[in-house]
């Protein structure tokens, strides 16, 4: 492999000024790639589109939906509410919204009130608005009217979109809510809210993107800072930033081609942007110090290239495919922006590796070059002792090296103990799902979205998708409305309401369900169609039961889903109908299942995928591979442990962590490993090329650290975005243990090994 490396330093050395402008101009149509990536945030990166559970949610979509934009009108005094002017008002965003080819239903106060005086539009005598929603005998709002009435202080406009838009169109048309609200003529009204499900999406992908331009700017910040205090090199102080345009190059390349393969951005996938720059800095780092080290030594410009390359191109050539296949252990998640996550992180982590070795040791070539015209060869080739100009860090573990090779019976145990802990905390440890928690519940759309929860009894729906020839029968919607009022009962708790096409025929039956087809026929048609339109099909095939619950917590959501599933198994629809259960609480639960399972899967397969790609990179030499894992699976339990006492839960981003970790922390342990083992072919006895291991590559392998952990570190800005700040906080405390266990366990490992073999040997040699 070496000399395959050494052939590539060859060519860099003799091409390094076409290959820089390669460089240079493959940024324009990587900058143009990049532009084609969208923003997901859609069922679709929760669940896999191929489950049995999207392919219902899918199948109701397709005639009914969830997706509902809210309207919430509060005010102190009912009659303000009810003025005919403000009802008027509510009339024309109704009718409006309604008449939208993307509006599945339109439902409000102004409907009811219309439906009441059974005219077709609002009353100018305030007395008649009155009377049409109150109740005379007792001065209270309607039963019948509740649902948009839910007290005297609020009013309540449902517009359901189609659920078959895409997400672009469902964005434009919320935001085309809320302009229209904001211009509406309302008279008096304390206050006036927008929300639900697809403007929480445009809150959402807003921050996103907020986010990432913030991460973007403190992420150069702390990359200069790192840069300037840890990493010295040869040539003006500037040259200590050179890493850091490199690998912004290198991530421009990885976002085009990411948007080449139309790998989308997702909640997940978005905290590859700080992963990549930390990593990719860490990969120019050992490239640029490497150099400089072969430079220090006195060689030419050509030799020090070619050395460089040669060198550390297969070091960090073995340490990139290794953090590949810790990667690709994501895409055995059955989480679909997990398997992307892990795709941008492969590419990522390639782009910037080819350019660290080709387009940075291009520009050192050409800078070196300059300097060296002033000087003759013989200056060049003077030898330099490597240790002069020591940097104070490496000074540290000159003086640490020792220290820690002779205390593994202190090191080893801790380590291990302190692993087995946090692996039993880890089965104590919540997996959270509901997206709107991974929001801070400050920020004003989410005390809105919580506001019209609490008056509406929830927002969240539990749907039954019943499918059979005809649904409006007398027996079919006697099951309906039986099975309603069953599992209402019986968890009247966590179910606010129900609605069926059942209940309206019903309601306009006095009270009693007729058992005459054509009679229901006929009084399906007083019921109002935007009503109508989301409860039962226009070929009368399919009926949408729809269960609002006042709760949305995991457990809540799990146990109450579960029981309606197993009693519609054990009820099912009459005249060989069928039901699917169905809705948001069903895809969280999926998602919850799969984050639980997934997790623990990614973890294993890493581990199994990484030890089988060592094998083959260090040609079957087990023990060898061993010493590479074991400080870096450790620190698996550390995390969780890490989580436990932080109260941090599993979410979509920190179910990732273990096979991240093992990605990025085994490229620490093989860089040492490496320089040990070039160290002691040189005769070098065990502890002495350990301490020579730790203080010359030890510097480059922290500072490579230290960008890391500044990579992850801008995720803690995103302080609304609790996803993204607890994965930053885990992120940083697992990068940190990358960089102990690197420096404590693994020389401690490795010398006490490699003493005990050479013991053995010496043994048998007398």
């Amino acid at each position: 492999m070496k000399n395959i490396f050494k052939r590539l330093g060859i060519f860099i050395e003799k091409r390094h000024l076409i290959i820089f402008v390669i460089g240079l101009l493959l940024i324009v149509p990587a900058i143009f790639g990049a532009m084609q990536i969208e923003m997901a945030t859609g069922t679709e990166t929760f669940i896999s589109t191929d489950s049995t559970v999207y392919k219902d949610y899918d199948r109701f979509n397709q005639q009914f939906s969830g997706s509902v934009v809210l309207i919430m009108l509060a005010d102190d005094d009912l009659n303000q509410l009810l003025h005919p002017h403000n009802i008027a008002a509510m009339d024309a965003i109704e009718t409006e919204m309604g008449s939208s080819p993307h509006v599945i239903s339109s439902v409000g106060p102004a409907m009811f009130v219309k439906h009441e005086l059974d005219q077709d539009t609002i009353p100018d005598d305030p007395e008649a608005v009155f009377a049409a929603v109150t109740d005379p005998a007792t001065g209270e709002i309607k039963p019948q009217l509740r649902p948009v009435f839910p007290d005297d202080e609020h009013a309540l406009i449902f517009i359901t979109l189609d659920g078959k838009l895409e997400r672009g169109i469902q964005r434009d048309f919320a935001n085309e809510v809320m302009a229209m609200v904001e211009d509406a003529d309302f008279d008096g009204i304390d206050e006036v809210i927008v929300s639900g499900g697809p403007v929480f999406m445009n809150e959402l992908e807003d921050m996103m993107s907020g986010n990432m331009q913030k991460m973007f700017l403190l992420s150069i910040v702390l990359m200069l800072v790192i840069l300037a205090v840890i990493f010295k090199v040869r040539g003006f102080f500037a040259w200590r930033w050179l890493p850091l345009g490199v690998v912004f190059i290198g991530i421009a390349y990885a976002f085009g081609i990411m948007g080449v393969l139309s790998i989308h951005m997702t909640m997940v996938s978005m905290g590859a942007f700080p992963i990549l720059i930390g990593l990719g800095v860490d990969y120019a780092i050992q490239f640029h110090n490497r150099y400089d080290e072969e430079s220090r030594r006195g060689e030419t410009v050509a030799d020090a290239i070619i050395d460089s390359v040669s060198n550390i191109g297969p070091t960090i050539g073995i340490a990139i495919a290794t953090a590949c296949l810790g990667f690709a252990a994501l895409f055995f998640s059955p989480v679909p922006m997990i398997q992307e996550f892990g795709y941008g992180l492969i590419i990522g982590v390639a782009a910037c590796y080819v350019l660290s070795m080709f387009f940075l040791t291009s520009i050192l070539h050409w800078h070196r070059s300059r300097r060296a015209i002033s000087k003759s060869k013989s200056d060049q080739k003077i030898k330099k002792p490597l240790m002069q100009g020591r940097h104070w860090l490496d000074s540290g573990l000159h003086r640490l090296a020792p220290w820690v090779i002779k205390n593994p019976v202190y090191i080893l145990p801790i380590a291990l103990i302190l692993s087995v802990a946090g692996l039993v905390a880890d089965f104590h440890i919540e997996t959270e799902t509901d997206e709107k928690k991974f929001i801070d519940h400050d920020i004003q759309f989410m005390q809105d979205l919580h506001a019209i929860e609490d008056i509406a009894s929830g927002i969240t729906y539990l749907n039954l998708l019943v499918e059979d020839e005809d649904v409006i029968t007398p027996s079919v919607l006697n099951w309906m409305k039986q099975t309603e009022d069953r599992i209402s009962e019986d968890y009247s708790d966590i179910i606010a309401k129900t609605e069926s096409v059942a209940d309206h025929i019903v309601d306009a039956n006095d009270g009693e369900l007729p058992q005459d087809s054509r009679e229901i026929e006929e009084l399906l048609e007083t019921v109002p169609p935007m009503t109508r339109h989301n409860l039962v099909s226009e070929d009368g095939t399919l009926a949408n039961v729809i269960f609002t619950l006042s709760k949305s917590e995991g457990s809540e959501m799990r146990n109450i889903t579960k029981k309606v599933k197993e009693y519609v198994s054990d009820n099912p629809p009459p005249d060989g109908g069928s039901v699917s259960v169905t809705g948001e609480p069903v895809i969280q639960i999926k998602l919850m299942d799969s984050l639980t399972s997934g997790r623990e899967e990614m973890t294993i397969i890493g581990i199994g995928i990484v030890f089988l790609g060592l094998i083959f990179f260090f040609r079957f030499k087990i023990l060898r591979v061993f010493q590479a894992i074991l400080p870096i699976a450790l620190i698996i339990g550390w995390s969780s442990g890490v989580m436990y006492l932080l109260g941090i839960k599993y979410t979509p981003m920190t179910a990732t962590i273990g096979a991240l970790i093992i990605g990025i922390g085994v490229e620490f342990t093989i860089l040492l490993m490496m320089r040990y083992n070039e160290e002691r072919k040189k005769g070098i006895e065990v502890k002495e090329s350990m301490i020579i291991a730790m203080t010359t590559v030890g510097r480059a392998i922290i500072a490579s650290g230290l960008t890391v952990i500044g990579g992850f570190g801008t995720l803690l800005i995103a302080d609304d975005f609790l996803i993204l700040r607890d994965f930053g906080i885990v992120t940083l405390v697992n990068v940190f243990f990358a960089l102990v266990s690197t420096l404590f366990v693994l020389p401690t490992l490795m010398v006490l090994i490699d003493s005990w073999r050479e013991k053995r040997r010496l043994a048998r040699i007398l």
